[in-house]
This record gives C-alpha cells, structure tokens and sequence, in this order.
C-alpha cells in the first residue's frame, strides 16, 4: 500500500523521528518509506509503491520555511518528475496559495507546512482518489492515507467505536463521509482542504462539481467536447504510465468499460489487454458482453470465474485492506480481476468507475422518472381528485391494480430522498426492531439517510437529476466504489486509472443538459449517442447490470459460506457486543432462507464483515 502521513505534536513526543518512520512504514509493507522531521514538533512521511508519484521536499528562504508531503499521480507534463512537482507545487503554493490546488490535474493526497503563521493544510483530490483520516487530541493531530499508519500515532490515543458508523455499515455496506467506524478519527472530503494553525481546524472545499450553468450549445457540439476531453484523460494518463505493454483495462461489457477500452485502444495505437470476472450465476453473469466489446476492439482479452471458495478465502484479506469495515461484496471480484491482470504482466489498469454517474447510468434514476407523470398533472386534480380517488377505490376494492396505484402515489408524494431510499434495509424494518435497547440509545436519533439528504440538499444542482448525480459522485463514488477498487488493486500489485474522474471531462459533463442525458426513462442516452460509432450495438442496447457477486446466492447455497454466516453472526461471541437483537438477527437468517431476492443476503453479509472487523481489529486492540 501506498501514501503520506503526518504527526504535528504539542513537544511532548519524545521520538518524533522514530514515530514518523513508523507510521510511515505502517502504510504498507512493500514499497519504500522515507521521512521528513520539521523542527521538535512536526514530521512527514510517504510511503511508495510503483504507479504513483511521490516524495517530501523542505523550502528555507530568509526566516520562512515552507515543506510538501505529496503521494498520487499529476497529469501536467510539466509535473512529470517527482521532484520537479514538488518544486513547482511550492512555488504555485508561494504565488497563489493553497487554492493554486484548482488547477492540478490528478489525484493526490497532499500536506503543506508554511511557517509564515505556523499552518498546516491538507487537502484530497477532486474526487478523492487517495484518501486522508486525521485526528487529534492533548497529545497533538495525526494523519494519515489509512488507518494502520494512524494506529502508530500518539494522537488521537482513544479509539472509541463510532455507534452511528456500526449502523451505516450494516445498512449501506459503508460510512459516508466525513464520520469512520472511530468517533476520534475523520475522513477528508474530495475536493477538500483541510487547515490546521495551532489549536483550529477549519475544512473547506476548494473545487466541487457544479451543474447549474447547463451548456446551451448543440447536442454534438456538447458531444464533441465530451469525446474529446475522455480522449485527452486517457491520453494524458496514457503518456504518464508510459504507454506500455503494461497497460490493461476493467472490462464488464458495460458501457462505461467499454467505452475506456475502446479509447483507450486509439489512443494506444494498438489493442491492449482487458479483464473480466465471470460467475456461475447467470443472473449475475456478463462475459458474453465483454467479449463481444473485446473482440470489437481486437483486445486480447483474459477471464476468471470467481466461485464461492474463492470468496472464503479472499474475504479475510478484503477485511485486512480497508480501514473500517466495509461490506461491498464486489471487492472480492475486483481483487481477482486485478490479479489476473497482475498475473499477465499488467501494472496499470483503466476503470470506468464515474461514468453512470456523470451521465445518467444508474437504474434508480428510471426509477425515479416514474413518479414524474404524476406530478405533471395539474395540482387540483392531483390533489382534489386523483389522490383521494385512488385512496376510496383501494379500500373499497381489494385488487391489486387499486393497491399498486395507491402504493404509486404514496410514494409520488414523498420527498425525494425519502422515495430513494424507501426499500432500504432501515426504512423497511424498523430500526428498533433491530437495535439492542442499549445501543439504540447511543444512536441518539440515527437516521440511515442523512448523508444522502445532506448532499442531495446542498447539491449544485437545478434539476432532480443533477441532484441525484451530484450525491452518487459524492457517495457511490467517493465512499464506496473508489475505496473498493483502489485498495483491491493496490492489494493485488496494481495501480488503477480512472478517467472518468479527470477533472476536465467531469466539468464538461456537467455541461450537458440534464435533459439530454435522459430522456424519459431512457438512460445515458446523450453518451450512448456520443459514442455509437465505437461501441457494439449488443453494448449499447443491453440493459444496466452492474459488477455484483452472487453473494446472496452463496450463502445460502455453499454449505462453507452457509457455516460462516451463522458463525459470524450467531456466535456467542458476536451476539455478545450487544450491537443487535438475538432475535432480530436469527429472523434474518430466517427470512434469507426463503427469499430470492438479495436483500436479506446483502444485509447478513455486511453483518458478517463487520463481525470480521471486529475480530481482526478490536478483540485484543489497545482500544
């Protein structure tokens, strides 16, 4: 693994030096580490691994010191060489600023000391590829890309469960931003800088993706700009990994991976190697659309079934990779994606990671568009004559037509968060029900969704769409799938490019029309179009299927994974944290038994992560 850390003490460190060496070193067990200890009272690390820029530099002019942490990847061929980055970046810093971070191309992780007012900032990349966890206390403020370099902090020295966390894990599979499973720790959010002079913290975002000033441009003048800024992000990312052999890409047969493949292969020059996972499942099986996009573009392609003793014996190394537990079941297919990629000679692979999200890809936003009609008829008869007309019928004829319709407008007339996240595990059994007395107490009002409310309120937005776009970048994106894949790829010996993410081709999706990215119900119409002259017809009209393992399915059908889901759920020893009702947990494995449909296995899965967690994490920990 790979990253920076950083210790700002209160003098009271008695082996400054010898802490930063550990905490670096804490980051990762391959790679190299180096340190940089500023004075009695603060230093930096970085810890490096192939693929990633990186490196600490220390600036005296007169009585002004000025130092850089930096790990990641700069797209700028002025910015190419490590040292030469941290140069320039120094100089930008002495001439503009911390805000001189605006016009980085890249992703990074990043510290600045200035002791002209004794400040120390920190800041993420535009979607924060690469990470950042701090934290302090009396003894001083840490921080760290991941969990295990903080671990070796004195600061902050109590590691206290965070209770809200526990829940955010069991119904979401991860814990949004800015909270971790440890009430003392925080995480830094994208496009972030944080500011620490003495005593005062203050966060504020330096960059975020704005979607109210829609282009008025034509739809393939709009196309013209997208096709070209996606070309310019695999390009620049392309010449920085050396345009090698050892370059491959995800490929699902998705449009997004394909579209990655497809540029990517003109950009090369020649084709490139994809990879792909399988499963047994057909329910859950793609391959044969990777390799109708594999053959279209002359790829030479690879392929791996996962299987269910794959997944028992991955999923101690998934817990060992992520800093708090974390229940997306497709880390495990992404680890294996990514070690057959290792496997044959490739070092770099392309991700289409943010594409759905940019450009309306997600099945929720059809979903969604259903209960527009209903608001399209004139308020006084939505409210005079439909609604209650509906009411009177469902409850004076028992048919399923009148229920459905009552059920459609119930939900119509909700708020928009409430109506995305009615058929989540919280919203369907009530968390009281589930809870231990105790710990629901702790929970202190918890509510599932207030991350989601959050950014969906504070969206830079005008339309529904935009607002769902803008909080799935943020969560999907920031929280989940970006956590997943780094560290599954980096666990495998991989670095991962995600050129969606550029920050070029981001600021022009979000100048396309939100009515152009959907029409009707009709989703990524506006880029299915832009590119229907590279991607197979078979891609384009599929319809979303998304990279998910059976995991559902397994556990109630492999008799290994059946055992461990009981263990680690229904154990005395789990049942003893006093997180959950005995009764509440031996009704869902009940209720999986008999129902088909995921719910209930995704749910018992992160329970089993978290469980996991705990084992490997807390059970004997200095906390």
């Amino acid at each position: 693994m790979s990253g920076l850390c950083g210790l700002w003490s209160r003098g009271n460190e008695p082996d400054l030096a010898g802490t930063i060496e550990s905490m670096a070193r804490g980051l990762g067990p391959d790679g190299r580490s180096e340190t940089l200890v500023l004075g009695d009272s603060l230093a930096f690390g970085v810890h490096h691994v192939p693929g990633f820029q990186g490196g600490l530099l220390e600036r005296r002019r007169g009585d002004r010191t000025l130092a850089i942490a930096f790990h990641g990847n700069l797209y700028e061929d002025t910015l190419s060489s490590d040292t030469g980055a941290l140069e320039a970046m120094l100089d930008r810093f002495e001439h503009s600023g911390i805000d001189f971070l605006r016009e980085l191309q890249g992703e990074f992780a990043i510290a600045i000391w200035d002791s002209r007012g004794q400040t120390l900032s920190l800041a993420t990349d535009r979607f924060r590829v690469h990470p950042l966890l701090y934290g302090g206390d009396a003894r001083g403020f840490a921080f760290a890309s991941r969990m295990r370099g903080l671990d070796r902090a004195p600061a902050p020295g109590q590691r206290t469960l965070h209770p809200p966390a526990i829940m955010d894990v069991v119904a979401s599979s991860y814990i949004p931003t800015p909270e971790t499973i440890y009430q003392e720790i925080r995480k830094l959010p994208p496009g972030h800088v944080l500011t620490r002079s003495q005593s005062r913290i203050t966060t504020r975002p330096y960059w975020d993706i704005d979607f109210r000033e829609p282009s008025g441009a034509s739809e393939n003048a709009l196309a013209g700009e997208v096709r070209e800024a996606f070309r310019e992000a695999i390009a620049r990312r392309f010449r920085r990994d050396g345009g090698s052999d050892r370059i491959g890409a995800f490929l699902s047969g998705g449009v997004d991976s394909s579209t990655v493949t497809g540029v990517l292969t003109q950009v090369a020059g020649r084709p490139v190697h994809t990879f792909s996972i399988g499963f047994g499942e057909e329910r859950y099986n793609e391959m044969s659309y990777a390799r109708i996009a594999a053959r279209r573009f002359g790829a030479e392609h690879h392929e791996y079934f996962v299987s269910p003793r794959d997944t028992v014996e991955a999923l101690p190394l998934v817990v060992e990779e992520f800093d708090e537990p974390f229940g997306n079941a497709s880390a495990i297919p992404t680890y294996f994606c990514a070690r057959l990629a290792r496997e044959h000679g490739v070092e770099f692979l392309y991700a289409g990671d943010g594409g759905d999200e940019l450009f309306g890809g997600n099945e929720r936003y059809a979903f969604d568009r259903v209960f527009d009609y209903y608001h399209r008829v004139p308020p006084f008869l939505r409210d005079a004559v439909l609604r209650p007309g509906v009411e009177t019928l469902a409850r004076a004829i028992p048919h399923p037509l009148f229920t459905r319709a009552r059920n459609y407008v119930a939900k119509a007339c909700l708020p928009p968060v409430a109506r995305m996240t009615a058929y989540t595990f919280l919203k369907v059994v009530p968390i009281a029900e589930v809870a231990d007395p105790a710990f629901l107490r702790s929970l202190n009002g918890y509510d599932s969704a207030r991350a989601m409310e959050r950014h969906y309120t504070n969206a830079l937005g005008t339309t529904d769409l935009d607002r769902q776009l803008y909080l799935d970048l943020k969560l999907a994106i920031g929280d989940n799938d970006l956590y997943k894949v780094s560290r599954m790829t980096e666990r495998a010996g991989v670095a991962v490019r995600y050129p969606f993410l550029d920050g070029g081709l981001a600021e022009a999706a979000a100048r396309v029309p939100a009515a152009l990215k959907m029409r009707g119900r009709k989703l990524r119409v506006f880029f299915k179009r832009a590119y229907r002259d590279l991607l197979p017809p078979e891609v384009t009209a599929k319809t979303k299927h998304g990279f998910g393992l059976p995991i559902a399915i397994w556990l109630r059908t492999d008799p290994e994974l059946n055992a461990m889901m009981h263990d680690l759920v229904l154990a005395p020893r789990s049942l003893a944290r006093g997180f959950f009702r005995k009764e509440a947990l031996e009704r869902l494995v009940a209720d999986h038994r008999v129902e088909e449909e995921p719910f209930y296995g995704t749910v018992l899965w992160n329970l089993m992560v978290l469980e996991l967690w705990q084992r490997r994490f807390r059970d004997g920990s200095r906390a």
